[in-house]
């Protein structure tokens, strides 16, 4: 009897623990603290999990590392380049546009981002449909590569896309060329657990090293939240690949003729000129935290060849996450969402944003701004497309226009504003890449590359139904409250 009431006291102990570090870690967030306070205390057992997994708070003090490391690496960056790359950093100045912008949105950015999200100019951008494109031409960029390059994916599966692209890293490795892969160990997960990986580094290549950004571990279970989300690769210092595509066999289903539920349709972006070099710092900065190095350590001149101009597009490299830039995604959509003036057109397949963005979209209809979102009418996950669902009902009767892409499923995360700028990349519009994921996305102005997205907004709109209010308000109560429920789970999601 004595020891069972131990068990309880210590139970309680743990409960009240919990719930203290919920209100102080989330005092800003009070859907989540509720959320999270209320799994707590009322599951037994199973909320402490939960809690220990997916809302442990214990990110925070990684957080804290990674940003002591960021202020240490944007020294050691400003120092190293002053003094051994001040032929690149005079050129490179050439292309940075310093002038006060003329339009709100650069003028909000400007103020919101970090001062090294520079505005660059001189760059070309290439739109990629779907894997089939976007793998063709990253491998033929690896087959060339002549000193460097440079990977990293969220998801890179343990399949025969995976094992093509590295059979070809490896070749180039054995062939003199640097060749370093960032992981996700969530992301990942099967490719890790399948040995993928370990058939590229027993052999030891000295040229090839391959680490995962928060590798999973059984004593740090809530390292399961810090997922680098980023898809990036650099080769030479002068071409970067970035958007929504991992690497898996799911991109090109279609030619390897699987099932049609497992067809993903995505887009992917080739980028040349100067603002390459900005991509290549955000790979630079996730590696020194991977390989727990320094960046003097890793840092080499064939990672920073001289800028040269390609195109006329503007780029400003957006990199956002925990203890690196917070809030930087998310600060990038509400800009949008304010600065609106015509148009926003907006493709994610997790659309699950909180209240504040809600009504930062319905504001922005309700000024007469074209707001259209576009989601996938298949989704790989039924949870996160419920709780998005969960929210038409507000967004169609505030004015925002919302469709369903027919097809495969729709990976696509793109975002157009008034046709005079971009977002592209690794963000969707939801909670976790506005506060919890380590995302890269890209803005662009005064581009062809502008009018190749509109077209491809439109493709995808002629491809897409209007959901209607009245069909949505007509659902079934019990579907109403499988939604709601869903959308409890929005913090985490």
């Amino acid at each position: 009897m004595e020891q069972h009431s131990l068990i309880i006291m210590a139970y309680i102990v743990v409960q009240v623990a919990l719930a203290v570090h919920v209100l102080m870690s989330r005092h800003g967030e009070p859907q989540s603290a509720m959320l999270w306070l209320l799994m707590i205390l009322l599951m037994p057992g199973a909320g402490i999990l939960l809690y220990m997994f997916f809302g442990f708070n214990r990110v925070r003090s990684k957080t804290i590392a990674i940003a002591q490391s960021m202020h240490e690496l944007q020294l050691e960056r400003e120092a190293y380049f002053k003094e051994k790359y001040c032929k690149f950093s005079e050129v490179f100045a050439e292309y940075i546009i310093n002038e006060p912008p003329a339009d709100e949105s650069n003028y909000a950015l400007d103020r919101l981002l970090p001062h090294d999200a520079l505005r660059v100019g001189g760059n070309r951008v290439e739109l990629l449909r779907d894997g089939v494109s976007a793998y063709a031409q990253m491998l033929r960029e690896i087959k060339n590569a002549k000193s460097t390059i440079n990977l990293q994916s969220f998801i890179i599966s343990n399949d025969l896309i995976s094992r093509v692209i590295f059979d070809a890293l490896e070749e180039r490795a054995r062939a003199g060329v640097a060749v370093k892969v960032i992981y996700d160990g969530f992301g990942s997960i099967k490719a890790y657990f399948g040995h993928f990986f370990h058939r590229y580094t027993r052999n030891r290549l000295e040229n090839f090293e391959i680490r995962a950004f928060s590798p999973l571990n059984i004593f740090t279970p809530w390292r399961i939240q810090m997922r680098n989300h980023r898809k990036l690769m650099i080769v030479d210092g002068r071409i970067a690949f970035t958007g929504g595509i991992n690497i898996s066999d799911d991109n090109v289903a279609n030619i390897l003729k699987r099932p049609k539920t497992r067809h993903i349709h995505d887009l992917h972006c080739r980028i040349t000129g100067p603002a390459v070099s900005e991509f290549q710092m955000a790979f630079l900065r996730d590696w020194v935290f991977a390989a727990s190095t320094h960046l003097t350590d890793v840092i080499k001149p064939e990672y920073f060849p001289a800028p040269q101009r390609t195109g006329k597009a503007i780029i400003r490299v957006v990199s956002s996450g925990p203890g690196q830039y917070d809030s930087a995604s998310m600060d990038v959509f509400f800009t949008a969402a304010a600065t609106a003036r015509k148009k926003l057109w907006i493709m994610s397949p997790y659309f699950v944003p909180d209240q504040t963005f809600v009504k930062a979209l319905t504001m922005a209809a309700a000024r007469g701004v074209d707001v259209k979102v576009i989601v996938p009418k298949l989704n790989n996950h039924f949870y996160v497309d419920w709780a998005a669902q969960s929210l038409y009902r507000t967004f169609l009767a505030g004015g925002v226009k919302i469709y369903s892409r027919r097809g495969a499923f729709s990976h696509a995360k793109a975002m157009l504003v008034d046709d005079q700028w971009s977002l592209m990349g690794s963000s969707n519009c939801d909670v976790r890449s506005f506060r919890l994921n380590y995302e890269l996305d890209f803005c662009t102005w005064q581009s062809d590359f502008i009018d190749e997205l509109r077209h491809q907004f439109q493709d995808e709109l002629e491809n897409s139904d209007e959901i209607m209010l009245e069909k949505v308000m007509n659902k079934s109560f019990s579907r109403k409250f499988v939604e709601n429920l869903c959308a409890l789970l929005t913090p985490i999601l």
